[in-house]
């Protein structure tokens, strides 16, 4: 009789995960399996929005997913030394997401979080579940930690 394991599962078992390729087709399935709320904006990438912030699903280049969060709060250059400071702290003692600011022409500052896959593998179902959601908690974790350190002084509204 032959032995049920990994190279011979039971029959009528589901075949195991194996990664394949990830594209938008896949991430779209995987955040309404999750049951989260999502658009799909004008440059065909997938949001996903948090109270604080709003995650994209990109594909930067060849062979990364990465999810991109911006605080809805915006700051003047006044308050860049804090969030500096408050970046700095946060990439210093945590593994992720990367904290990182970015100041537009008029002086706005805006406050980013980021995590990123290599892809080159593919992902399963459950690496893809798993990446969305632990990337999406650890990008409204900073934010969070935003919303802390600075709960009035900025402008912007807080609901998507």
């Amino acid at each position: 009789m032959p032995q049920s394991g990994p190279a011979n599962p039971p029959a009528g078992a589901p075949a195991p995960a194996v990664p394949t390729p990830v594209d938008n087709e896949r991430v779209v399935a995987c955040v309404q399996r999750l049951d989260l709320r999502f658009f799909i904006n004008d440059e065909g990438h997938v949001g996903i929005p948090w109270r604080y912030v709003t995650v994209r699903v990109l594909f930067p280049g060849a062979g990364v997913l990465q999810l991109r969060g911006t605080w809805f709060r915006i700051a003047d250059t006044e308050h860049l030394g804090g969030l500096r400071r408050l970046v700095e702290e946060w990439n210093a003692t945590r593994i992720g997401p990367k904290a990182y600011l970015t100041i537009a022409d008029g002086g706005v500052v805006r406050l980013h979080g980021e995590v990123a896959y290599p892809l080159d593998a593919g992902m399963s179902d459950a690496q893809l579940e798993d990446f969305i959601m632990t990337g999406c908690r650890l990008i409204v974790a900073l934010i969070r930690e935003a919303e802390l350190h600075f709960p009035d002084p900025l402008r912007g509204g807080l609901e998507p």
